[in-house]
């Protein structure tokens, strides 16, 4: 998490700002090398280039919540006094089913957002 606040990482690698002033938007594409693009936008394509990456980003900062709700309860369920003794191996079937469904459908979601933004940036372009 603290990687995530310190750096401002995400997963699309798109970032912005934009100057409502200026009407001027400054996109960053990539993750360790940055591109760097500043253009004049109009500001409904303003609104189509920040929403879908303000989607990603608060998407992200969802995942991390619920990746370290599946570590604990990982470690609960492993490592620590609190394993079940009793039906254990439903509650692992039921732990796995469920992280399991969390990926699919991250991955399907990252997938669709990250087809929504290169679709926006090619169209300024």
């Amino acid at each position: 998490m603290l990687f995530t606040k310190q750096t401002n990482f995400n997963l699309s690698g798109v970032q912005y700002q934009f100057d409502q002033e200026t009407m001027t938007m400054t996109i960053e594409k990539g993750v360790w090398n940055k591109q760097v693009d500043e253009r004049q936008v109009t500001a409904q394509e303003a609104l189509d280039v920040m929403l879908p990456i303000n989607e990603t980003n608060q998407l992200w900062k969802m995942n991390i919540y619920l990746i370290a709700l599946f570590a604990a309860v990982f470690i609960a369920l492993f490592f620590t006094p609190l394993r079940p003794k009793r039906y254990f191996k439903w509650f692992m079937l039921i732990y796995f089913i469920l992280l399991a469904t969390f990926i699919i459908w991250d991955i399907s979601i990252h997938k669709d957002l990250t087809g929504k933004i290169s679709v926006v940036l090619k169209s300024l372009e």
